[in-house]
């Protein structure tokens, strides 16, 4: 018996082989089998594989030695190609095969010659960075797939994850963005920036390498692809290294707060009673074809014609957009039925609007509803309607209604009638809000109880120093708390949410949800103020396969994680509870420790969730043992945590700034790896407002932090695929001295 192993780096898509070479043949007992298999280049050099790919995208040649016809069974991931690229069932040898890998998981190959047989083994081998920017923390890099305009993009290869090409010179391109079909159609490389950069990969820690400074023109978004150019030609092909086929594009955002490239025509209606809207367009339509439509429905005492700033910007990205008279007085049945009657009313009257210029370019199979306060909670309450089939609408239906967003709606309903279901959900509201307060008195202005409901994926924003009124045009300025950031930064801010969740669900492009995912890796969008603070948060869907470490609904024991997993913490004041404050109040008292926690009122809401804190000079951790389900993290592309600081809690208090931490994984083998997140994930200091108690600070403000798997590699031999423990770290040797923090999930996620 004689063994090569492949010990494989890579990136997302990677493979571990180990060919099996027997011998003597089961079925020639005189002598030993001649058939060899080996890479190009000595055996244990590593092979890369590139998941998805099509033709020899990625790999690296293997060579079949000996006289025999071979036949080539295919299972699993792994399918073998010839000199073309064309799939091959019988090679005969000596010859020469390629391997590409189709997907992550375990598969074999299996060639056959002579009566021997050498058995390729495949485990998928996750993530090692190679596109993203340096970092000062631990491990001094961040893989990233989302840059801004203007950003300079790096290069980062660790030699010990690419042991073979130590020493080597390499070309580093950047390309614009081709499906696997086109590259293995052309395989000719054309820079973005012209010519390649450079590069050479030396013995020691990773040194990024520049690439150039990005620009993503008038498009909301520009992918990119990255090559490492391994032989120089010119071309890509076996050997060399991509990201962006098989795996995430790099996608370059322009200003999402900036105007974009159309010209906006806007016109008033009326259709009769309370069927008011102002309309906007892009000018130039007709040369678009049919458009989604973004609905806004106004709040209590609000017009219709408060928000110029929100209908303008979206139509001059290619929406169409209708504002319209909303019957919020009697309360939300009756501003649900006007959200329903007008959009209903807009698709079956678009002949009354501007002279007929929008007849037949209206996609009534692509809306978004846009809600504030009593309108908010109507939006929600509208679609909720849809579903039970209390209302039904000619002109279009449930299905059609593509996402929903509340800017700080009102909660009067239960969250049983006032839900989104599984509607993409996103929530925007202002810490500084004198009317739906977010205050924990009331069960009505607890927001975040819908954003709980939702079972959608969803995405909230909690802007420091917003009002109620600074996301429209002319309301009451009634804005409570220091640091008012003024109704035109709430606006920018409202903007470049707004736009991203639109077009993420209305035009199925998922690229700027990062600034609801990464936020916390400092991935702020382009035109905020320097000082903002905006409390981020994402969520997928239930069902969209993450791997759930504790989001503490079940296993109501500090001990037990959700998922199963013994728990081991050595922090303090350490409680599992529902997210509800328990006496109305924000002042701190020892007997309510989820004081100032405002997802759950116990109305049909189901929202829990952890709480501990460390006084000064203690070193904390949170550890939970991973189950084996969960133990192959090659599903998935980051951890990801929803994670606050407690208001008005001693600890929050003395250490007053925001804070940071640690993460550790744990595998099977005993080897961990850290990365701090200190300078890219700091978790606020609650909104320091007063009332409600003594003291300062308002409600709690989860942050949604995802920090990339791939990460945890760099300069680190750890094996993604046997992890054991995932560990919280906190203290002074990870960011703050002393804290007290919640926790609302913890788990594997893309």
């Amino acid at each position: 018996m004689s063994t090569s192993a492949l010990a494989a780096p890579g990136y997302a898509g990677t493979v571990l082989l180990a060919l099996l070479l027997g011998c003597p043949s089961p079925t020639d007992s005189a002598g030993a089998c001649d058939l060899q298999v080996e890479t190009a280049g000595a055996p244990g050099v590593p092979l890369t594989l590139l998941t998805g790919a099509v033709g020899l995208l990625g790999t690296e040649p293997v060579s079949i030695g000996g006289a025999f016809d071979a036949k080539v069974r295919v299972s699993g991931p792994v399918e073998v190609l010839d000199a073309t690229g064309a799939v091959v069932k019988t090679v005969s040898g000596p010859t020469e095969v390629y391997l590409r890998a189709t997907g992550v998981g375990a598969g074999e190959v299996t060639f056959k010659g002579d009566g021997c047989a050498a058995v390729v083994e495949v485990l998928g081998k996750l993530a090692a960075p190679l596109v993203g920017q340096p970092r000062e923390e631990q491990p001094g890099w961040r893989s990233m797939t989302s840059l801004w305009s203007g950003d300079t993009i790096y290069l980062g290869l660790d030699p010990a994850r690419f042991p073979d090409r130590v020493g080597r010179e390499f070309d580093a391109w950047v390309v614009d963005h081709r499906s696997a079909e086109a590259w293995a159609a052309d395989p000719t490389l054309v820079g973005h920036f012209g010519a390649p950069v450079a590069g050479k990969l030396e013995e020691g820690a990773l040194v990024p390498l520049s690439l150039g400074a990005l620009d993503a023109g008038a498009d909301l978004h520009l992918d990119l692809d990255v090559v490492v150019d391994a032989d120089r030609d010119g071309q890509l092909g076996p050997g060399d290294l991509v990201q962006g086929v098989g795996t995430d594009p790099l996608s370059v955002l322009t200003d999402l707060t900036a105007a974009g490239p159309h010209a906006v025509d806007t016109v008033d209606v009326s259709g009769g009673y309370f069927l008011g809207e102002r309309v906007y367009w892009p000018t130039d339509i007709a040369a678009m074809g049919p458009r989604p439509l973004v609905v806004i429905s106004h709040g209590n005492g609000h017009l219709y014609t408060w928000y110029d700033y929100l209908g303008e910007h979206l139509a001059s990205w290619g929406y169409v957009v209708m504002s319209h008279e909303n019957n919020t007085g009697p309360g939300i049945e009756t501003a649900s039925t006007t959200t329903l009657t007008n959009t209903d009313w807009l698709l079956g009257h678009l002949d009354q609007i501007g002279d007929g210029a929008l007849v037949g370019l209206v996609d009534a199979t692509r809306i978004g509803w846009i809600g504030h306060s009593r309108g908010g909670e109507g939006v929600v309450r509208a679609y909720d309607r849809l579903v039970e089939g209390d209302y039904t609408p000619e002109n279009f239906g449930p299905d059609d209604v593509r996402f929903i967003a509340s800017i700080a709606p009102t909660v009067f309903n239960s969250v049983k009638d006032s839900d989104p279901h599984d509607r993409p959900y996103f929530l925007l509201a202002g810490t500084a809000d004198g009317d739906v307060t977010g205050g924990v008195d009331y069960n009505e202005t607890q927001f975040f109880r819908i954003w709980e409901r939702d079972t959608g994926p969803k995405a909230a924003a909690y802007v420091h120093g917003a009002s109620h009124n600074d996301f429209n045009c002319c309301g009451t300025e009634e804005g409570q708390g220091p640091e008012l950031i003024g109704r035109e930064e709430a606006q920018v801010i409202a903007r470049a949410y707004l736009l991203a969740f639109a077009h993420a669900f209305l035009d199925d492009d998922p690229a700027p949800l990062a600034v609801f995912k990464e936020e916390y890796a400092g991935f702020t969008p382009l035109s905020f103020a320097d000082d903002d603070v905006v409390a981020t948060g994402w969520r997928n869907a239930p069902g969209a396969g993450d791997g759930v470490l504790d989001d503490f609904q079940t296993e109501n024991d500090v001990a037990v994680a959700s998922s199963g997993g013994a728990v081991t913490c050595t922090a303090t004041d350490v409680v599992e509870d529902r997210l509800r404050d328990g006496d109305g109040q924000f002042g701190w008292s020892d007997a309510d420790p989820m004081n100032a926690m405002t997802h759950n009122t116990g109305q049909g809401d189901e929202a829990r969730g952890m709480v501990l804190s460390w006084p000064s000079g203690a070193s904390p951790t949170w550890a939970v043992a991973v189950p084996d389900a969960l133990a192959d993290t090659r599903p998935w592309t980051h951890l990801s945590l929803s994670i606050t600081q407690r208001s008005r809690h001693p600890q929050t208090v003395a250490w007053g700034w925001a804070l940071a931490f640690g993460v550790t994984l744990v595998d099977a083998d005993g080897v961990s790896a850290t990365v701090d997140v200190a300078d890219q994930a700091e978790v606020p200091l609650p909104y320091q407002r007063v009332g409600l108690g003594a003291g300062r600070g308002w409600a709690n403000e989860f942050v949604t932090v995802r920090v990339p798997l791939a990460d945890f590699t760099v300069g680190s031999p750890i094996d993604l695929t046997r992890i054991t423990t995932v560990q919280l770290d906190f203290g002074a040797d990870h960011g703050a001295e002393e804290g007290a923090v919640g926790l609302d999930s913890v788990e594997f996620a893309r």
